[in-house]
């Protein structure tokens, strides 16, 4: 894992922490699956059953944990990490 760290280092790319990853909840995986897809947050929440205060729960962790600072940029991780099936 450290190589590829590196490679992507080399290469520019703003890379996470596998590890960091890891930190996530499922609930939280699930709702960067629905940012991925475009959803708001009334539809992420009536997709997965709970509030909406709860989802923005989810997207501010989601940001701390993985260092992001936007939706966008979440969705964007999700993609480009597979998590958007």
């Amino acid at each position: 894992m450290t190589a590829k760290l590196v490679m992507q280092f080399r290469s520019g790319n703003n890379v996470t922490v596998e590890p960091e990853r890891e930190k996530l909840t499922p609930r939280e995986r699930e709702t960067m699956v629905c940012l991925a897809r475009g959803e708001s947050n009334k539809e992420i929440a009536r997709n997965l059953d709970v509030a909406e205060s709860t989802i923005k729960i989810h997207v501010q962790n989601i940001l701390k944990k993985l260092n992001l600072s936007s939706r966008v940029q979440i969705a964007v991780y999700a993609v480009e990490h597979g998590m958007d099936k």
